[in-house]
């Protein structure tokens, strides 16, 4: 089984390279259906703001069923995917921690701890005050961004950003967010859960750590998110389980003594206990749910697939590769050995292991080599719009 695809922040406009905003109907329209319930995590703060419609997002194994006025904050590294998403219309937010701190440095640590206690809870659906001013202000950034020319300072959407983010934590998010963060017993020991779940699972051993009563930690926590210190590190462990039974290759025993269990049985009656599904089932059923879509091949795809053509080819540096194209097929080159060049018309691009050279439908190219070169080479049919014009 795959790991979990890890997403890092790629953005084509240049003057806006750290921070993206994209209506989620252009969004929804420029993925592949692959990417649909698909688990992955991104390196960058996400927002998704609904404007209309209601659909189903899942973040770290738990569904949140968004509707017009909702908002889900979902810091770096969370798992989540698009479950539902049917007529639904708002904008997906995307920015780094570089712009957070260029552009944001008077509210980085407010920021920053909107995303960290959203943690407990990323839905947020009692904004219906705020809702029409913040509808507007994205609607002006998006303007701003889409129409922005490379001249327009960052400064111009980062102002406007800034205005949106400060409404959102003068809300009752902004108030909970408070709440939470003179509640520090709680903040420390989610932290120190978060660090030692692996070997320390009982509340009195976090308790001596942080120098306070069991008690203390009872009820600080029950205060911050209404549940027992007892259930939240349940929660956490649980959730490390899943997140380790869908994107890691070990064995059930190896995680089982990986997250400190004594023998894998105590895993399994532990996790059957608080999910009722075994260990075994619940990797069963995400194994099937990834693959499902691989199902559903059309006729087209599989004869696609059947004509891509693979070769592997040793440039030494005497080999003469004369420069040539493909009208109707894509070439990457892959090396797999040594080191050269791929060329172009216009230019070369360098050559490593683990690196890769397309040369597009059409355009001139060729290899060479100072020393030697080896290249695994696929040839690609274009399926794109390309062949539609």
């Amino acid at each position: 089984m795959s790991n979990i695809e890890h997403i890092e922040f790629i953005n084509k406009k240049g003057q806006s390279k750290d921070f993206e905003i994209i209506s989620l109907k252009s969004f929804f329209e420029s993925i592949d259906e692959s990417f649909i319930k698909t688990p992955y995590r991104t390196s960058f703060y996400n927002l998704i703001f609904i404007t209309k419609g209601k659909g189903v997002h899942e973040i770290d194994f738990l569904e949140y069923t968004i509707k017009a006025g909702d908002i889900l904050i979902i810091s770096r590294n969370r798992v989540h995917k698009y479950s539902e998403f049917q007529s639904l219309e708002g904008y997906l937010i995307m920015f780094t921690e570089g712009f957070l701190c260029e552009f944001l440095s008077n509210q980085t640590s407010e920021v920053k701890e909107l995303f960290k206690f959203s943690y407990l809870n990323p839905h947020i659906n009692y904004l219906d005050l705020y809702t029409p001013t913040l509808t507007s202000l994205l609607n002006v950034i998006n303007d701003i961004y889409k129409n922005a020319y490379d001249f327009i300072d960052n400064k111009v959407i980062a102002s406007a950003f800034n205005t949106f983010m400060q409404i959102l934590s003068n809300s009752r998010l902004g108030e909970s967010r408070s709440k939470y963060k003179k509640n520090e017993t709680f903040v420390e020991f989610t932290e120190l859960v978060e660090k030692n779940i692996n070997s320390i699972k009982t509340v009195k051993e976090y308790a001596d750590m942080m120098h306070v009563s069991k008690k203390t930690v009872n009820l600080m926590t029950r205060k911050a998110i209404d549940m027992s210190a007892k259930q939240y590190i349940i929660q956490q462990l649980i959730l490390k389980i899943r997140l380790k039974l869908s994107f890691e290759q070990k064995s059930i025993n190896e995680i089982a003594y990986t997250l400190g269990f004594t023998e894998p049985s105590n895993m399994t009656r532990f996790f059957k206990k608080n999910t009722k599904t075994s260990p075994s089932q619940f990797r069963d059923i995400v194994r099937d749910d990834k693959n499902s879509w691989l199902n559903s091949k059309s006729i087209e795809l599989n004869s696609i697939a059947e004509s891509i053509e693979e070769n592997v080819y040793h440039i030494s540096s005497k080999a003469v590769v004369p420069l040539h194209k493909h009208e109707d097929l894509d070439e990457i080159f892959y090396c797999i050995k040594g080191s050269g060049f791929g060329v172009l018309e216009n230019g070369e691009v360098k050559l490593t292991v683990g690196k890769s050279f397309i040369a597009p439908a059409g355009v001139m190219h060729s290899l060479r080599s100072d020393g030697d070169l080896y290249v695994t080479a696929f040839l690609i049919p274009v399926v794109d719009e390309r062949q539609q014009r």
